[in-house]
């Protein structure tokens, strides 16, 4: 009653307010739920994007039986994560890396691989992001892990049908649309500018010169697997460069390495190859910048 009669008489005598007063009077805002803060965040906007672009790919016959290798990844990621932070005691919490870690894993693999082998890639690939990290970042894409894993060890099929490989050729608007919105919003331009441009001047003179194959990979699927890569996975906050210059350069390595490997290695996982030695130079130079940084911080001790 104290409070409620002395707010009264100050605004009889028109007395200013205080501040314990507006605090008390101003409306309370009300916290946003996780899901909402997950999806207006960078992974949001990917899940939402990823998850139009395979409704899309769905799109060609049998394309429906690609939805089922997405679920049973996201799902399995989704538990493996829970059980890692069980045995870690860590805080149990919904894992959305995990979540976007299988919608590129059952994007990627064909509708047509066997469900073990959708698990065994996912498991793969979230176990990489758990033991190949340096402090609590991955030193690798988890997907791209997983992938070659499984491509190498059991021959799996890899589409890209999320990649919009099996449809119609206009189609690939949407996942040009799609990709700009998340590489704009992440601030990852010039190193899909750089990666793109590389890879598609490299076999062009491949082409001009006449060698064999280097035509195909400006090609379906090929063409439609390096762009939703360089959208996706290359991208990767985590494990790809923030600065631009250094952006540039791994861009430029990752494109030249997926050319050689795809002439030398492996038309299946000539992309991913890229994508790993671009991982390896950012880890390399992350571990210089912090042993000069420990060395400065020594120098100025001393």
């Amino acid at each position: 009653m104290d409070r409620i009669d002395t707010t009264i008489r100050r605004e009889y005598r028109n007395e200013p307010e205080t501040r314990m007063g507006r605090a008390n009077r101003a409306p309370k805002k009300q916290k946003k739920s996780s899901f909402q803060k997950f999806i207006k965040s960078p992974k949001g906007i990917v899940f939402i994007i990823l998850a139009i672009l395979s409704y899309v790919g769905t799109f060609y016959p049998t394309g429906l039986s690609g939805i089922k290798n997405i679920v049973l990844a996201m799902v399995t990621g989704v538990l493996l994560d829970y059980v890692v932070a069980y045995v870690m005691s860590r805080p149990l919490r919904f894992s959305d890396g995990a979540l976007i870690t299988g919608l590129i894993i059952g994007g990627v693999l064909s509708p047509a691989v066997p469900w073990y082998f959708v698990m065994f890639t996912t498991i793969v690939a979230l176990l990489s992001k758990h033991i190949l990290k340096d402090k609590r970042k991955p030193l690798f894409n988890p997907a791209a892990v997983g992938l070659f894993i499984s491509a190498t060890l059991f021959s799996t099929g890899e589409s890209w049908w999320s990649g919009l490989s099996m449809t119609p050729v206009w189609m690939t608007v949407i996942l040009l649309a799609g990709g700009f919105i998340i590489v704009n919003r992440i601030n990852k331009l010039p190193l899909v500018f750089s990666f793109l441009g590389t890879y598609m001047m490299f076999f062009l003179i491949l082409g001009i010169l006449n060698v064999a194959g280097a035509g195909d990979a400006l090609r379906a699927p090929y063409i439609d697997a390096a762009l939703f890569m360089s959208f996706f996975m290359l991208t990767d906050p985590p494990t790809s460069p923030a600065k631009y210059r250094e952006q540039v350069i791994f861009g430029l390595l990752a494109a030249l390495i997926s050319g050689a490997a795809y002439l030398y290695l492996s038309k299946l996982s000539f992309l991913l190859v890229g994508l790993f030695a671009a991982n390896s130079l950012k880890a390399i130079h992350s571990k210089l910048d912090q042993h000069s940084s420990t060395r400065r911080k020594v120098m100025n001790v001393n």
